[in-house]
């Protein structure tokens, strides 16, 4: 008895499966799982197992597999992959703001140490950006907002039904063009609206320089003002640091649950 309530509920059918599979694995490969990102593939693999034996009961209660028998196996995985490819992306563009906000913020100081720790890899690797992604990084995963990706990626399943971001006559779910549309520019409002007030402070401390320098007819020397307005930068990044961590996991809720909640067949 309980063998045959595991087979009907927890594991519907193998096309079912596939189909999620394919959703959750794209959506961790191109970082909607935060917590997945940059640590190997295996941990991925790991995490998009584990979304999928989590999501397989509730796509098999709202799709049942019968209903997908006369579909191809191969275009149903190419399209929930591309459904999971556009959530994930959207999550991990939202989350990427602060990361961006970091970006401008070094780029405008040179405060991106990239040439002394990485000059043949990726900038982004140090400086600035990496600085304030870990920052908005841990005031996601302290505000639990790990978890509210998992179950939005889960419970994608129940309201996107597997086979049905692709209607009969060939249209893609209008919600996820919408999601994949809106999200890259809310994602650059939210990285411009964390680094303004740091780059503000930037711009007052060169402004106030340059007068004084004027006014004494000083010269400071090569790399002097750099220096100083990269001090200015950290020090006003460290004064707000409650924005970078506690207010960004506050500000990027609403879009994640605009990216997990609001799809539609």
């Amino acid at each position: 008895m309980a063998a045959t309530w595991l087979t009907e509920v927890a594991f519907p059918g193998p096309i079912v499966a596939a189909g999620v599979f394919a959703r959750m694995a794209a959506a961790v490969a191109v970082g909607g799982v935060p917590i997945a990102v940059g640590v190997g593939f295996r941990v991925q693999a790991a995490v998009a197992v584990a979304l999928t034996l989590a999501a397989v009961p509730a796509a098999g209660a709202v799709m049942p597999a019968t209903s997908l028998d006369s579909r191809p196996l191969v275009l149903l995985v190419l399209a929930e992959a591309i459904v999971g490819l556009v959530l994930g992306m959207a999550v991990a563009t939202v989350l990427a703001a602060a990361g961006w906000a970091g970006g401008i913020l070094g780029s405008a100081t040179g405060l991106s140490w990239s040439d002394d720790f990485t000059p043949e890899g990726d900038p982004q690797t140090a400086g600035m950006a990496r600085l304030a992604w870990w920052m908005g990084l841990a005031g996601f995963l302290a505000a639990g907002g790990h978890l509210h990706v998992v179950a939005g990626l889960v419970d994608s399943v129940r309201l996107l039904p597997i086979g049905t971001a692709c209607g009969a006559d060939g249209r893609w779910s209008a919600s996820l063009e919408t999601i994949a549309t809106t999200m890259p520019s809310v994602a650059i409002s939210l990285a411009i609206s964390l680094a303004v007030p740091a780059l503000a402070a930037v711009l007052a401390f060169h402004l106030v320089a340059a007068i004084c320098v004027r006014t004494v007819q000083f010269d400071p020397g090569q790399g002097i003002l750099q220096a100083a307005a990269s001090l200015v930068l950290l020090a006003a990044v460290c004064i707000g640091t409650d924005s970078w961590i506690g207010g960004f996991a506050a500000v990027v809720e609403a879009p994640l649950e605009r990216c997990l909640h609001d799809v539609r067949p």
